[in-house]
């Protein structure tokens, strides 16, 4: 199970008001948005409706054009690139520098639970797969000492097999923090047990309780 701090449980962590974000159409008056930290949102949307860009502004690498973002926990974004993950650094030094509090012994396991062997989690992050980064992305972000209070992903499924699939909807359905994740796989945000759908098109969001 991977539960942040209980302090960001039961209020909020994402607050939008009426914001403008670039290559987002706006509603009239800009977007308002309230994210709770049980909130579970799957973000749908054509290409070029601002989905990527609305996670960005999120996540703070991306400010508003009016109106404004602001959020209150701390923020795990995982990008299409899984720019978070050093290429030239071993996924075990990477999750070990996440939970330094963590016997190795454990940490071996819970990669090795994810489908990264001993071998792969030596050798530097660049050298994998897609889905294999992807993995070592999301344990190092889910195993971490203190779990995020939100978690970001942006079209997770696409380097991942049918395995890979399995295992992240598994960590997915497990953590307790709050969740929006981008996605044009329908079949893998029926799985995630979400409470909201947000719908993006060019005349606007739309917010749906599921």
């Amino acid at each position: 199970m991977f539960t942040p701090p209980a302090a960001a449980q039961d209020r909020v962590v994402v607050r939008m008001e009426r914001a403008v974000l670039p290559f987002v159409p706006a509603t009239v008056g800009g977007m308002d948005l309230i994210v709770t930290g049980r909130q579970r949102i799957g973000v749908t949307g054509p290409n070029g409706s601002g989905k990527s860009t609305l996670l960005r502004a999120m996540a703070g690498h991306v400010l508003p054009l009016a109106g404004s973002v602001t959020t209150h926990v701390p923020v795990a974004w995982l990008d299409q690139r899984l720019a978070g993950l050093d290429p030239d650094t071993s996924v075990l030094a990477q999750l070990r520098e996440a939970n330094p509090g963590e016997v190795e012994s454990a940490l071996r396991t819970r990669l090795a639970l994810l489908g990264l062997d001993a071998r792969l989690i030596e050798d530097p992050s660049g050298r994998l797969s897609g889905g294999e980064r992807l993995k070592a992305a999301l344990a190092c972000v889910l195993y971490a000492e203190q779990p995020a209070g939100l978690l970001l992903l942006d079209e997770p499924g696409n380097h991942l097999d049918l395995d890979g699939l399995e295992a992240l909807e598994r960590m997915l359905r497990q953590y307790r923090g709050a969740l929006v994740i981008v996605s044009h796989d329908e079949a893998l945000l029926e799985r995630l047990d979400l409470t909201h759908r947000l719908a993006l098109s060019r005349e606007g969001a739309r917010l749906s309780p599921c």
